[in-house]
This record gives C-alpha cells, structure tokens and sequence, in this order.
C-alpha cells in the first residue's frame, strides 16, 4: 500500500490504495467476445467495464468504474481503483468510537449487549454496546443468532450503521496495508486466536509469547471467546482492540450475503483466516461465532 501527498493542501491528505483482496469484492468480468476470447484493446474507452493493458493489449479488470463503488466517500475511484483519502483533520466521535482517517469512526471493542459481563454474553437485544472487559454479542446461529439484519438493527439502535468491508479493512490494516492489525507476521499469541491456548508444557497455563504458529496442531489447547480488550497488544495505530480474533466481525454487503471479517478464537488456520484481507463469506454455517462491531459517521470538531 502506497502512500502518496494529495498536493500541498494544509489539511495533510493521503491518498491511500486498498489492499488488493479487499478490491477483489467489487472486481468485474474481463470483458469477453462472444467467442469467449478476451476484448482486444487500445485504449482505455475500449474496455467500458476495465482498462486496457498496454503490453498485452487486452482488456482487464477494473476495481470500480466510480467513487460509489468503492463505498462512497472516503472512498474514491482514482483511475479504476479504489483509494481512501485520508486526513488528519480533529473530528469528533462517540463515546468508545475511535476515528479513522479524519473521516468515520469504529468501535473500540467489538460489540457486546447492554448486560454482558465478563462471564456472560447477556440477553438483552435492544443495542450494541462498546465496552472492555464484557464478552462479546456473537453466535453460531445465523438464523436467530446473528445475521446482517440482527446486527444492523443493534447499531442502529445505538445511533451507529454496520462497518462496511472497506472501513472495517482500513482500521485493521492501517494505512500501511498490514497483513494483521498488529504487523505483518503472524503472532500465535497477540490475538485470541486458536493458538493462543496453546499449553505445551501442560502446566495448566497457555505458553503465551512460547506460543508457535499452529501449536495446537502439537499441544492442548483450552480456546476460548474472551472478554473485550483481553489481549491488550491486539490493536494498532488506530486504537480498535480484537480486530483480529475473539469473534468474527460482520460487515455490511449489498450482495444479500453476510460477510464476516477477521477471524476468531476457534479458528484452526488463525494464522490464515486471522489476515486483514480474508473475507469469511457465510456457507453452511461457515464462520462460527458471528459477531460484529460498529461504525458511525464523524463530526468536525469545533
């Protein structure tokens, strides 16, 4: 992920491209023949639906055709790719929210219910709460349990939206498109993830920082959710805890389909589906332990 000044406004803007599997999710068909073969090509008005490559001299993929696209502002289309435009200005954000970017804000803590502690999920449905040290509002069930539509409802509530997959990705890869919130190395025991239990030794304790990338393939391992802001080093520049494991995140979508994003503790590949970029698309009953968390627009400071 380049970084690159928007020319010498005062207000310190950076264009920012996203990381290339999060554009795959708006990536149209190469364009086609009828004879199946791909669209010859010499300039980019030759490819309504891509860009025109100058070496092959066929038409090939566009990552979007116009800002709304990309999601709407921040986002923009520059050049058939989706970019952020990222700013420094102070803005304003609700109480737990943290701002990205000088132009939304996300969740501190993923979601939780009004009355979770940190020994149970709780019951009542009526909001979404960001608090530390609570579990989490997640279930298997996407039925009854948690779907776009219960988590939807549960931020509107609390005067928020669901995070869409562009937003939810920036704050996890940050403006340098991180593999993980944390950096680009897998950590088996940053995060709650599977291999964070690990316990090698059988001392009845997980190992910790002598926890190894898929260790749970080789030693015990008690995985468990855990009360939000657990793992204190599971966060990044922006400040949102357990963007990486604990549960999945739901993302908003228009395809109808409910997308989760950033893996979770039971996860047997954490070092796979823990990554930035893993979109884990629902497929029967694939993920489990479905959460979400929340983001609202911001407001200038005054």
């Amino acid at each position: 992920m380049h970084l690159h000044p928007m020319g010498s406004s005062p207000s310190s803007w950076l264009r920012v491209g996203l990381p290339v599997a999060l554009a795959a999710v708006l990536l149209v068909p190469l364009a086609r023949t009828s004879t199946g073969c791909l669209k010859r090509c010499d300039v980019n008005s030759d490819c309504p639906e891509g860009v025109c490559d100058e070496v092959s001299g066929f038409c090939i993929e566009a990552e979007c055709q116009q800002d709304a696209d990309c999601g709407g502002a921040p986002f923009e289309c520059a050049e058939r790719a989706c970019e952020i435009a990222c700013g420094e200005e102070t803005v304003l954000c609700p109480d737990a929210m943290v701002p990205v970017c000088g132009a939304y804000c996300i969740d501190t803590w993923e979601a939780s219910r009004p009355d979770a502690t940190m020994d149970s999920v709780g019951t009542d449905g009526s909001m979404a709460v960001s608090q530390p040290g609570v579990l989490p509002w997640y279930s298997s069930d996407s039925e009854t349990g948690m779907n776009a539509e219960i988590a939807g409802a549960a931020c509107e509530a609390a005067g928020k939206r669901l995070c869409s997959a562009f937003e939810w990705e920036v704050v996890c890869a940050t403006t340098q498109g991180l593999r993980y919130s944390y950096g680009d190395e897998y950590s088996a025991s940053t995060c709650n993830g599977i291999d964070a239990f690990c316990d090698c030794d059988e001392d009845g304790e997980p190992d910790g920082e002598d926890a190894y990338p898929h260790c749970r393939d080789d030693c015990p391992t008690a995985y468990a959710a855990t009360p939000t802001g657990s793992f204190s080093d599971c966060t990044n520049s922006f400040g949102a805890y357990d963007i990486n494991g604990n549960v999945w995140e739901l993302v908003s979508s228009t395809d109808g389909l409910n997308h989760y994003r950033g893996g979770a503790y039971n996860c047997t590949d954490s070092e796979h589906l823990h990554q930035c970029a893993y979109d884990g698309l629902e497929n029967d009953g694939f993920p489990s332990a479905k959460g979400f968390r929340c983001c609202a627009d911001a407001e200038a400071a005054r």
